[in-house]
């Protein structure tokens, strides 16, 4: 399917609009010079602050990346600052800030503690699990201002800690609204609502301050709507895209009263038109050739951070084991690779694959992996280590797709499909981040291509990006100390099929968990919302195919028989 020509859907991501000309504490404005060295407002941050500085309510939607955090935490702490007397840590919590994971939260606290350096009375803190409720509760009695957390936990302490106390709060911000429904927060979300407006209620009003809600989304669905509707009084609407724009006139100021109108615009998606948006067709039994080659690829360019996005823990564990051995470990002329059946041999009986025993495809890579089911502890190390990195691949399920901030991110590959286009665009978005390029591949089967129709409906343009050429270099570096070098280039990159394989055959850990990827993959892919079911069906594609991408080869009903009990991510 060739795609029509559609313009991206653009944001200017940076204002002319300086951080000395607003209208806020000479100490926040050195603050941000010299501890963050920003210059320039955001877009989106030239026109949420002005307002949110007034107290308004607000719906802000921007691209991933365009410093939607800043703009929300600038005016919130400006708030807090100016209240007198000072606020003190024994006066409990003064504002909250819900978002969907542990690494988002970290990574929202880390940056109001920044932004707090001027105002040291101000205490922030995080509840996010992972840790003894025991200890979430002490820091809670010690006394927090500004409190960042997640749905669940926010929740667990709501009905299990005294301590825990909403009446003086006069910020709500509900961050990555939109990741907050499709987790299924949505109870807890309007739970924590509830709490609030009770523990408000009871206070004096001559005491109360106006509680200020702010919610931010990257798309309008349906349930952010009605979300809105539920939280928000009289509230601005902030929209940095130039089609929304240009096809709703009364947005052109950038905040404006949110109207029927303005919220009609949820068919809209918005990613940063500095990415290369791709999409790589390939025939199931050949995908992870296809990917091992684009990895390699990206790497001999230049040193790369690469995210590689998958359905399931599972495929998350299995691909990290096998693709760590292979293409980081593993040396030519090992055990594995002189079990190369006779068909691999010349006519002489002699194998001809390379004997050098130091010839590993890319020694200096490093692989990690990150997934929903890994301690706390674990995903904060990946994550911190993975953005010290300058050759890594990330390879993880969605838990690591929305708001988290990697620097310099060279290219996210879509792996497999996401079951709804809010996943797609913020895979895309964790690439080319504030204002720097990137590239994005996902990878399609043929009978999966309508897909590329569906996203050109949505004004997202993607171009065909050509796998044998990739693979033919891939082939010859496989085997680059061959000589003379190999005339069929492609058969020399399948090569790294057979040692895929042979390795699975042979441990019998990667074998099982193989199996595992295998059942994981087939629930997700049973699962799609109706909008996407006619593209991506379980019963168009050839099971067996999808197997042998995991080196298994056995037959599909056998497979599910062995792994009935295995969870999906």
């Amino acid at each position: 399917i060739r795609p029509p020509e559609v313009r991206p859907f653009q944001e200017k991501l940076f204002s002319e609009q300086s951080f000395d000309s607003l209208d806020i504490h000479p100490h926040s404005k050195k603050n941000i010079a010299d501890l963050l060295q920003y210059e320039h407002l955001t877009t989106v941050q030239s026109m949420a602050i002005p307002s949110l500085l007034k107290g308004t309510d607000a719906l802000i939607r921007a691209q991933t990346g365009s410093g939607k955090t800043l703009a929300y935490a600038l005016p919130l702490i400006e708030r807090l600052h100016t209240i007198r007397p000072q606020i003190h840590r024994s006066d409990g919590i003064r504002a909250v800030v819900i978002v969907p994971t542990r690494e988002l939260a970290v990574q929202t606290y880390e940056l109001i503690q920044k932004l707090l350096k001027p105002f040291t009375w101000i205490v922030p803190g995080y509840l996010t699990g992972g840790e003894k409720r025991k200890t979430e509760k002490a820091r809670l009695r010690a006394g927090l201002n500004i409190l960042i957390a997640t749905p669940g936990r926010l929740c667990d302490h709501i009905r299990n800690t005294e301590s825990l106390k909403f009446g003086n709060v006069c910020c709500l911000v509900l961050d990555e609204a939109d990741r907050l429904l499709e987790l299924g927060y949505e109870t807890d979300v309007k739970q924590i609502i509830e709490a609030m407006r009770e523990a408000r209620e009871e206070k004096d009003e001559n005491e109360a301050m106006k509680l200020q809600t702010v919610l931010l989304s990257a798309t309008l669905t349906a349930s952010v709507k009605e979300l809105a509707g539920l939280t928000l009084q009289d509230p601005v609407y902030v929209e940095t895209s130039e089609v929304v724009q240009r096809e709703t006139p009364s947005v052109e100021q950038g905040a404006n009263i949110c109207t029927d109108q303005l919220l009609n615009v949820g068919d809209y998606v918005s990613i940063p038109a500095t990415v290369k948006q791709r999409y790589l067709v390939t025939v199931p039994k050949q995908r992870l050739v296809a990917l091992s080659a684009l990895i390699v690829h990206e790497q001999r360019q230049k040193p790369s951070k690469i995210l590689v996005f998958m359905a399931t823990q599972d495929l998350v564990n299995f691909h990290y084991d096998v693709m760590t051995e292979v293409l980081t470990l593993q040396k030519f002329g090992t055990t594995v690779d002189n079990e190369a059946s006779e068909s691999e041999e010349d006519i002489n009986g002699e194998n001809n694959g390379p004997t050098d025993s130091s010839n590993v495809l890319l020694p200096g890579l490093k692989f990690y992996k990150l997934h929903g089911h890994m301690t706390q502890l674990e995903r904060i190390s990946v994550f911190n280590e993975f953005r010290k990195a300058t050759a890594a691949v990330l390879i993880c399920t969605d838990v690591a797709a929305r708001g988290i901030d990697i620097p310099l991110v060279d290219l996210v590959v879509q792996y497999h499909a996401p079951q709804i286009l809010a996943d797609y665009v913020h895979r895309v978005g964790r690439t080319a981040r504030a204002g720097h390029t990137g590239k994005a591949v996902i990878f399609l089967e043929p009978a999966e291509q309508e897909f590329i129709q569906y996203l050109t409906d949505k004004h997202i343009r993607i171009q065909e990006q050509k796998i044998d050429g990739i693979i033919k270099n891939f082939g010859l570096f496989v085997n680059r100390n061959q000589k003379p070098k190999p005339i069929n280039k492609i058969h020399w990159a399948y090569e790294i099929q057979h040692r895929y394989e042979r390795l699975i055959k042979k441990e019998d850990q990667l074998f099982d968990s193989a199996k595992k990827a295998y059942v994981s993959w087939v629930r997700y892919y049973s699962n799609f919302q109706k909008e996407l079911r006619n593209i991506f069906c379980i019963k168009a594609i050839h099971l067996g195919h999808y197997a042998k991408c995991l080196g298994l080869s056995e037959a599909p009903k056998q497979l599910l028989q062995y792994h009935t009990d295995t969870k999906q991510d």
